[in-house]
């Protein structure tokens, strides 16, 4: 068959075919198609894509080339893409990405053409899928400073749970998103989670291979290796097995960790599947590491695994 065929061609304009989502349909890969869609017809980049595997993936890998991941992927979809095409006598240029009706499926379950509402005025003027950086909160800079005076002149009660805002927020709110807290306060309301602040003092365990590990992953002067030591030892006091121990996204030994350890909230939204899938009861959050004084962190247990399980993040 030639290369070029009109007749393909013809049947692929005239509506009557899906050939591109039949080609699609021929990926063993279902995230390949995923992303190919993504990039190709909702133009998201490379980096947006990337950050998408790694909400996925934080949970299992530390340190990975997710971006590179995205490229071999796209790369390999193209390819197999072209080879299905080159099959029924089309080209990738004869496509069109906007026309499909596969295309258009995968867009509502993945809600790219939706959008979110701004947390001032309400509009949803948001891309859900955002280009680049961090997601935004508000559409305008207008609405970002209203939303700050009105922060200023009216500061949450410390119980308003409207606002994002329980007793074991004080003090550590502004480093917890926004949408973090939203979330575990619904697990809370749920009866899923039980939640407390605590404070975590000392300056942490000296033990050679624990410092050897932990020199590592950080500087010996990071925030993040002291709030490392402080976290251990305490679990250590406590009598808790480091080798069942999720720490900041890497586990400590075996692939069943009761515990974890988190700094930043990095990696706090993995919380609900270490609880369901990993064995996690118990997780202790250290939103804002410091090289001196006293370490403020949030200590959340697991009550209701069938309501986790069934947990997603606002």
């Amino acid at each position: 068959m030639m290369v070029h065929d009109p007749t393909a061609k013809a049947a692929l304009h005239s509506g009557d075919s899906d050939v591109l989502g039949q080609a699609l349909a021929q990926l063993d890969d279902k995230c390949m198609a995923e992303f190919l869609v993504l990039h190709e017809a909702f133009e998201v980049p490379v980096a947006a894509l990337a950050r998408l595997l790694k909400l996925k993936l934080s949970a299992f890998f530390g340190r990975y080339d997710y971006v590179g991941d995205v490229r071999c992927t796209l790369y390999t979809g193209r390819i197999r893409l072209r080879e299905y095409l080159s099959e029924v006598g089309l080209s990738p240029a004869d496509l069109d990405w906007h026309s499909s009706a596969a295309v258009r499926e995968i867009g509502r379950r993945l809600k790219v053409d939706r959008t979110r509402p701004c947390a001032h005025c309400g509009e949803s003027k948001l891309d859900m899928v955002e280009p680049r950086g961090r997601p935004r909160e508000y559409c305008s800079n207008p609405c970002r400073q209203a939303a700050y005076r009105r922060r200023r002149a009216e500061p949450p009660e410390l119980d308003d749970p409207e606002r994002a805002m329980l007793p074991c927020f004080a003090g550590i709110a502004r480093r917890i998103p926004f949408g973090i807290r939203l979330g575990l306060i619904a697990l809370s309301r749920d009866g899923a989670i039980r939640m407390e602040q605590t404070a975590l003092a000392g300056r942490g365990s000296t033990d050679a291979a624990q410092d050897r590990f932990l020199d590592y992953r950080w500087s010996p002067e990071s925030p993040l290796a002291r709030a490392a030591r402080v976290a251990l030892d305490h679990l250590v006091r406590r009598g808790v097995d480091l080798d069942g121990v999720y720490l900041h996204g890497r586990d400590l030994g075996g692939n069943m960790t009761p515990y974890s350890v988190g700094f930043e909230c990095r990696y706090l939204r993995a919380m609900p599947r270490v609880f369901t899938e990993f064995g996690g009861v118990e997780w202790i959050e250290i939103p804002r590491p410091s090289r001196t004084g006293d370490l403020v962190a949030l200590r959340i247990e697991a009550v209701d695994r069938e309501r986790l399980a069934g947990f997603r993040w606002p």
